[in-house]
């Protein structure tokens, strides 16, 4: 399966679009100081409201009240593009989902149904397992954050070459129009693992996205 990547990636590397090590156009969040982070993270554990931090380079999404952390996510691939993002509190904005949440629906005497509808259950009963496990987190600044399923074979080269060669021509696109974009991706081996953090990660919550200094 590799030696069948070369030719493309060569093709790829000939055309600049991709190359050793990096991706032209790819760039990662700012690098930020501890310091820094400490400072940041303060400010947002004074208020009462949960927050999450979000480390691109260990790989691990907290979410966390007054300094505390309650609940974990170590997502095993994450890769972004784009202008890096600002290093400030900032909110989640929309969460959207080619699936919907569902709930089974049980009324006496009528057949079981599956429900998107709010109105036919309380959101507050659903559970991890009807959560979806691919979609999308829009940060207020226009950042979006994919959870997408892990997938082998064609399709992941597939996915790939969307990646390298798609988001390219789509930065080329936006800059014509002096618009920017900030993508990030990430995928997890457990797929209630990225459930669990779409009913935990709530439209409002604020928090940190980042990537440590090299030292």
């Amino acid at each position: 399966m590799i030696m069948r990547k070369i030719p493309i990636l060569l093709i790829l590397a000939l055309a600049g679009i991709a190359r050793p090590g990096a991706v032209r156009g790819e760039r990662t969040a700012g690098p930020v100081p501890q310091v820094g982070i400490v400072e940041a993270e303060f400010a947002l554990a004074k208020a009462p409201d949960f927050y999450f931090m979000m480390n691109l380079g260990s790989r691990t999404i907290d979410l966390k009240a007054r300094g505390f952390v309650l609940r974990q996510w170590s997502p095993s691939r994450v890769r972004f593009w784009g202008t890096p993002v600002a290093f400030q509190a900032i909110a989640l904005a929309r969460k959207t989902a080619l699936t919907l949440p569902q709930r089974r629906v049980i009324k006496p005497g009528e057949p079981e149904t599956v429900s998107t509808k709010p109105g036919q259950f309380e959101l507050e009963a659903l559970e991890v397992k009807d959560m979806p496990p691919s979609y999308t987190l829009e940060l207020e600044d226009g950042t979006r954050i994919s959870v997408v399923r892990k997938v082998k074979g064609f399709p992941a080269l597939w996915k790939d070459l969307k990646w390298y060669i798609g988001l390219p021509l789509k930065t080329l696109k936006l800059g014509r129009h002096g618009k920017t974009m900030t993508i990030i991706e990430m995928s997890f081996d457990d797929p209630k693992e990225g459930q669990s953090m779409y009913w935990a990660l709530t439209e409002g919550l604020k928090g940190l996205v980042w990537l440590p200094r090299p030292k």
